[in-house]
């Protein structure tokens, strides 16, 4: 099957008063054609700094530090030049943003925004264009697309605003979706409805979705394959049904105790001990998590683990899984 993206040891860093702190550190990511790919963890794990990376929107004093980051398997965006990439977003790849409130302009109609999309990236008359428009909005199953073209992004609710985005996202048919949070502050009818419209979307367009989240329901309910992220590192990679029958890393584990399921009466609701370090703390040997993992031990603190294989679909990043197998935590 054709590869996508394919992130090859990448590593981003940030610079904090004249010096630069690691804090996303050789990340490994492949998404083939047509699959739904997840990225999981909290909040500092940095997801949407990888996101971002992808499409080069990271913020000023943030930057890669090496890797590469192919799209198609040829093209590297890391080396390619601003008028290059210009071309590549919106067209290759396409990303919804977190808020859609603030990703929208709020002086420009809703029409006039993903006009611009098409302008940049192909050659329409605005006859063309807004037949264009109001075929994509019915596809995201907006009943009466023709009203929205005059709307502001003020007039219309939150779900609808992220049904612009999608389809703003989706207009010129991009091979890879980049969706940061999207449900993020709308009510669970809406999300629901928000996530079973992107899979039908790409399923249309065969295009790969690449899915940015700290909701393990919503990678269950999306996604086929899944990284897990811990202060900058993939500590888990896996088939989503493997992670959630099996899941390895101590990281994983506290991720899924601490969501509570529906129908079961639980103690307190279990929560991991700690908080992700800042990119001030974090240390450059050792596994970033052994400050807060219960099965830690001394070479946890000396020597950063790999990803262990354990088995032909699953991976995990702890010393515990070194052989394959899960090993005595006496060592």
């Amino acid at each position: 099957m054709t590869t996508v993206l394919d992130i090859k040891n990448l590593s981003i860093d940030v610079k904090i008063e004249k010096e630069h702190f690691n804090i996303v550190k050789n990340l490994d990511l492949m998404i083939k054609k047509k699959q739904k790919y997840g990225i999981v963890g909290e909040s500092g794990s940095g997801k949407s700094l990888t996101s971002l990376s992808i499409l080069n929107l990271l913020p000023d004093g943030i930057g890669i530090s090496k890797g590469n980051i192919f799209l198609n398997e040829e093209t590297d965006l890391t080396a390619v030049s601003k008028k290059e990439m210009l071309n590549i977003r919106g067209n290759e790849v396409s990303m919804i943003f977190q808020e859609p409130m603030t990703a929208l302009d709020p002086l420009f109609t809703i029409e006039h925004q993903i006009s611009e999309v098409l302008r940049f990236h192909g050659k329409y008359s605005n006859k063309e264009m807004r037949h264009m428009i109001i075929d994509m909005f019915e596809k995201v199953g907006f009943s009466r697309p023709e009203q929205l073209l005059n709307s502001y992004p003020h007039q219309l609710s939150g779900g609808m605003r992220q049904r612009v985005m999608i389809a703003m996202a989706l207009i010129c048919k991009p091979k890879l979706l980049i969706a940061d949070e999207p449900t993020t502050a709308l009510d669970v009818t809406i999300q629901a409805q928000i996530l079973d419209l992107m899979n039908e979307l790409t399923e249309f367009y065969d295009t790969s979705i690449l899915l940015i989240t700290h909701d393990l329901g919503v990678i269950a309910e999306t996604c086929e394959r899944v990284a897990v992220m811990y202060a900058g590192t993939v500590v888990e990679e896996s088939s989503v049904i493997d992670l959630f029958k099996n899941p390895t890393h101590p990281y994983t584990q506290g991720l899924l105790a601490s969501v509570q399921s529906l129908g079961k009466r639980s103690k307190k609701l279990y929560a991991i001990p700690g908080n992700v370090p800042a990119p001030t703390d974090l240390k450059e040997t050792g596994c970033r998590f052994a400050s807060r993992c219960p099965h830690v031990m001394d070479m946890c603190h000396q020597q950063e683990p790999d990803l262990f294989a354990i088995n032909d679909d699953h991976s995990s990043k702890c010393w515990l899984y070194k052989d394959g197998g899960r090993r005595n935590e006496d060592g």
